[in-house]
């Protein structure tokens, strides 16, 4: 069995999130440890895919909203964070099933599996790659590989890979969207669920280690607490958020 480096951060800023995602991803490429990284944010944060756009009066929306906005750099659609357990997995491509469609599948069984253990029976994924609908709104459908409840999104995910390393994020809603702002953000609230509509309401360490056992299950590893490296915390610190 593997080990891998697990970190545990409580809540960002969208820079700070996303920076330290990019950081993890550059540790594996130099060589350094596979990890799963948990999270949350200060939010509201609006983030956006890397080819996604927003327009002038919609970023104005969002400042008098405080919302902030940050560009992933990962593909994708718009989440609006805040109310989300956000995870990452950060590895070598030879540490995860060959492929883009079976690295994908091995995320959603632990997801699966995750969710399962706080009694959330989830629907059957569609096995397809994940696709790129029309919409603005992530969590308005589900792509392949996704996790959905009685036939709306409860996770979504995104990857990207690099000099032969893969990052993998994505967030699980635990809490619904506050509508007034989600549709300001251009996100439908009412096509997509959470573990509270669902009826679960587990604590936040609860939630991470249904995570973190389902995701040494999925991936046949196990996971040493850690923290960011000096070099890590660097380049996150310097992450502007477009």
């Amino acid at each position: 069995m593997s080990r891998w480096r697990l970190l545990l951060d409580g809540p960002g800023a969208g820079p700070w999130n996303m920076g330290m995602d990019e950081a993890l991803l550059s540790s594996v490429v130099a060589g350094g440890t596979a990890t799963l990284r948990l999270y949350r944010w200060d939010g509201p944060w609006l983030s956006l895919g890397y080819s996604q756009n927003l327009s002038p009066d919609a970023m104005d929306a969002c400042e008098r909203a405080g919302v902030g906005v940050v560009r992933r750099v990962t593909g994708g659609r718009a989440v609006l964070h805040g109310g989300d357990l956000t995870y990452t997995v950060a590895a070598a491509s030879s540490q995860l099933p060959e492929g883009l469609s079976a690295s994908y599948a091995v995320v959603c069984q632990a997801l699966s599996s995750a969710l399962g253990r706080i009694g959330v029976p989830v629907d059957p994924a569609p096995g397809d790659l994940p696709s790129a609908p029309a919409e603005f709104d992530c969590f308005a459908s589900t792509a392949g590989h996704e996790i959905s409840v009685a036939g709306r999104k409860l996770a979504g995910s995104a990857q990207r890979r690099a000099g032969g390393g893969v990052l993998q994020h994505g967030s699980i809603r635990v809490q619904p969207d506050p509508p007034q702002i989600a549709r300001l953000c251009g996100i439908a609230p009412d096509r997509s669920t959470s573990l509270a509509e669902l009826g679960r309401d587990p604590t936040a360490e609860a939630l991470e280690q249904a995570c973190i056992a389902g995701f040494s299950e999925a991936l046949g590893c196990s996971f040493e607490l850690d923290t960011p490296t000096t070099c890590e915390r660097r380049k996150a610190s310097g992450r502007k958020a477009f």
